[in-house]
């Protein structure tokens, strides 16, 4: 059970930056499954041992996306 939690809070980091590469390649809302699948297939090719960990990691992709949308961390600053 440590095992598990801890790698998975090791993998934060690197779902932060993936989220925000996703997001910054394909900017809006809508299109939430699809860039939740493009992680999940990155990670499974990057590691396949990754596909057993999903269900987890889906979670908390969805607790951090869910903190960038409540702290307006996609939006773009508007130009001056």
């Amino acid at each position: 059970m440590i095992a598990i939690i801890t790698t998975i809070l090791q993998l934060i980091p690197a779902l932060i930056v993936a989220i925000k590469a996703i997001e910054a390649a394909i900017p809006g809302s809508g299109k939430g499954a699809e860039k939740l699948e493009a992680i999940r297939q990155t990670l499974e090719i990057a590691d396949s041992t990754t596909a057993t960990l999903w269900p987890k990691l889906q979670g908390v992709i969805g607790v951090l996306v869910s903190l960038f949308n409540k702290t307006k961390a996609f939006e773009q600053p508007e130009a001056p």
